[in-house]
C-alpha cells in the first residue's frame, strides 16, 4: 500500500507539471490537444517496449477503455466550457469535486468500503481545493450556468473512474491503460473538431505553430500522470485514490509561485494546510 500512495503522490507532481505547461502555452486549447496525442505515443511506445506480450484482445479490458476515456474526455471538454462562463478560480475548485460521486458509486458498484476517518481525509483535502482557488468571481446568470456545467464534467468523471478502476484490475493492466490514452487522443481530436465545426477558429488553430518542446515534455508529464496513477490504482480503493490525486492541486499552486511568480496569501496557505491535513488522515487510514 506504501508503493500505491507514493505513486499517487509522483502522479499528482506530473500532472501539476503538465497543467503548468498548458498555462504556459501560446494557444491552450491547441496545446492540449498535442499533449494528449503525445500521451498517447509515448505511452503505446512504453507498452511496445518494455510490455510486448499485453498485445492480445481482451474484450472486457477493450470496453473499460472505451467507456473510461470517453468519460474522460467529456469531463475536459465540459470544464473547458464551464471556464467561458465562470472564472477559473470558481470553477475549478467544483471539478475537483468529482471524489465524493466516486466515493459513493464505489460503495454500491465495487462494495468499497470506507471509514469515518477516511471520510474525513476525504472531505479535508476537497475543503482544502476549494479553499486554496476559490476566489471572487462572477456572480450573474453566466457565472452560475458555468459552475453548473462544472458539476456537470465533475458528475461525468465519476462514471470514468469506476471504468477506470475495472480496467486496471483486469487481466490485462497495460493494456487497458494504453488503449485508454490512445481513445483519450482520438476523443480528444474530435470534440475539438466538433466543437470549432462552424467557425473559423479550427482552421486558426490547426495553423498554429507546434510548440514543440512544450508538446514533448508535457506528454511525458501527462504519460507518467497517467501510468503512474493507474499503477497505483491496482492496489488502492478509487475513493482514495481519487482524493489523493487532489495533492495535483497543492503541487500546482507551489510550481506557480516558484516557477510563475504567481501571488499567494493567507487563503493558499490555509488550503494548503487543510489538504495537507486530509491527507495524513487518509495515510493513517491506509495504514491502520
Amino acid at each position: 500500500m506504501s508503493y500505491a500512495f507514493a505513486l499517487i503522490v509522483v502522479s499528482a507532481v506530473f500532472h501539476a507539471v503538465w497543467n503548468l505547461l498548458v498555462k504556459t502555452s501560446d494557444d491552450k486549447v491547441a496545446y492540449n490537444v498535442h499533449i494528449q496525442v503525445a500521451t498517447a505515443v509515448f505511452i503505446t511506445s512504453y507498452t511496445v517496449l518494455f510490455y510486448p506480450d499485453a498485445f492480445y484482445f481482451h474484450k472486457p479490458t477493450f470496453i473499460y477503455a472505451l467507456l473510461s476515456s470517453f468519460f474522460f474526455a467529456l469531463y475536459q471538454h465540459f470544464t473547458a466550457v464551464s471556464y467561458k462562463y465562470a472564472d477559473v478560480s470558481m470553477v475549478y475548485p467544483i471539478t475537483t469535486s468529482s471524489p465524493f460521486f466516486i466515493m459513493i458509486w464505489a460503495y454500491f458498484i465495487l462494495d468499497e468500503r470506507v471509514t469515518l476517518f477516511g471520510i474525513l481525509g476525504i472531505i479535508l483535502v476537497l475543503a482544502g481545493c476549494y479553499i486554496m482557488n476559490i476566489t471572487k468571481g462572477k456572480g450573474n446568470k453566466s457565472g452560475m450556468y458555468g459552475i453548473l456545467i462544472a458539476f456537470l464534467a465533475a458528475f461525468l468523471y465519476s462514471f470514468g473512474a469506476m471504468a477506470d478502476k475495472m480496467g486496471v484490475a483486469s487481466v490485462n493492466t497495460h493494456l487497458y491503460i494504453m488503449l485508454m490514452a490512445d481513445f483519450m487522443s482520438f476523443y480528444s481530436v474530435m470534440f475539438t473538431i466538433i466543437s470549432h465545426r462552424k467557425s473559423v477558429t479550427l482552421h486558426r488553430k490547426i495553423h498554429v505553430p507546434i510548440q514543440w518542446k512544450l508538446v514533448i515534455l508535457g506528454g511525458f508529464a501527462m504519460a507518467a500522470s497517467t501510468v503512474t496513477y493507474r499503477l497505483a490504482l491496482i492496489d488502492m480503493q478509487i475513493s482514495y485514490a481519487s482524493a489523493l490525486r487532489q495533492l495535483s492541486s497543492l503541487f500546482g499552486v507551489l510550481m506557480g509561485i516558484f516557477f510563475l511568480k504567481e501571488s499567494y496569501g493567507k487563503q493558499r496557505i490555509i488550503g494548503g494546510i487543510v489538504i495537507v491535513a486530509g491527507i495524513m488522515l487518509i495515510r493513517l487510514n491506509l495504514f491502520e
